[in-house]
């Protein structure tokens, strides 16, 4: 027994100083950001690059300043913000003596005058795919920043969360709502995205029944998505008018459950407006278009996240003529709620 003691206490001294040496090899960076007129811009995406290598990265606060660290070395800021190209500063080295200000005065990007193509891109969205690359940049920046923002949504308000059923003929049948404070965690999230891609994003079967999974930011991001997916922009000028959006559907050949949708960004602006999904290779669900959709929305200090969900999934029975057969349809969402006295009226709001 003493010579367990022993080795207990001689890992706790050796993980004490290996987090001690760890956090002597960071070296701390604090960056304010200038637009050019002194105004400090909020809600920007800062990374430190080592090369082309992200290795910190982080979100400007409402000040327009924000703190991140790395390893002692030569480095470069880049800043990412709705609406604008990329910044890039000039080489800086770690550590870093006092405060780095960096006056950011890039090129505002222009949507509305891009040419939309027919053509798909399937994969990673390259940098020859001028109008789909910008596009969708201005989506990464909205999406990335939404993933990142924590330390800002206590004063959110409340997540209220709601599963009803809707009849036949579009009556509501039941309604069950949920309120949870809002403190730092992110209001909507998925699963892990290597799960979606091995898996699929609808599992189960007629007798066991099905369960549906959305994207969210982590999803839409990653890897695995882009190399699953076609790509291409589109407008809508009577349903979107003003907008433009990012379509995408798996590639062909695809086997597993998916998603087919289409991100939409406004066009002055640049900001991602929402995203609005259907399941498909899912067999006879397929027929009955389930889907979902989430609407973002930018916070007071400029940071982004999901305002609204929801999912829509049919409830089916065996007819007379032993075929599936959609009686009605079960919404699962969630939104946020600055106050309590509109939960009565949204929690039952129809999209």
């Amino acid at each position: 027994m003493r010579r367990n003691l022993v080795s207990i206490a001689a890992a706790a001294i050796l993980s004490l100083a290996a987090a001690t040496a760890h956090a002597q090899s960071t070296a701390q960076l604090r960056v304010r950001l200038d637009a050019g007129n002194g105004a400090p811009i909020a809600g920007a995406l800062v990374a430190l690059l080592e090369g082309s290598r992200v290795v910190a990265e982080g979100l400007s606060s409402a000040s327009g300043i924000i703190t991140i660290g790395s390893a002692p070395g030569a480095y470069r800021v880049r800043v990412r913000r709705i609406g604008f190209r990329p910044f890039l500063s000039d080489p800086v080295t770690l550590p870093f003596k006092g405060e780095l200000v960096l006056r950011v005065e890039s090129e505002k990007i222009v949507l509305n005058t891009m040419i939309v193509s027919a053509s798909a891109h399937c994969g990673e969205i390259k940098r020859d795919a001028q109008a789909l690359s910008t596009v969708w940049d201005a989506i990464a920046i909205a999406l990335r920043a939404s993933q990142l923002t924590s330390s800002d949504l206590s004063g959110l308000g409340t997540m209220r969360t709601y599963k009803r059923e809707i009849g036949r003929n579009g009556e509501v049948v039941s309604n069950r709502t949920s309120a949870i404070p809002i403190t730092d965690r992110r209001p909507f999230g998925a699963i892990d995205p290597a799960s979606l891609l091995t898996l699929g994003y609808v599992r189960g079967n007629e007798s066991a029944g099905w369960e549906y999974f959305a994207p969210d930011e982590t999803v839409l991001l990653s890897d695995g998505f882009a190399a699953t997916h076609c790509f291409k922009v589109l407008r809508d000028p009577r349903g979107r008018a003003g907008q433009i959006g990012v379509a995408f559907e798996p590639v062909p050949n695809r086997k597993q459950s998916d998603i087919r949708g289409v991100l939409w960004v406004d066009e002055k602006s640049a900001e991602l407006r929402d995203v609005r999904f259907v399941f498909v290779n899912a067999g006879i669900l397929t027929r009955f278009k389930p889907g979902g959709f989430a609407k973002f929305r930018r916070t007071m200090s400029g940071t982004w996240i999901v305002n609204e969900w929801q999912l829509s999934m049919p409830k089916l029975e065996v007819n007379s003529r032993e075929r599936l057969e959609m009686i009605g349809s079960v919404e699962n969402g969630g939104y946020i709620a600055a106050d309590s006295t509109s939960v009565g009226r949204d929690s039952i709001r129809k999209q």
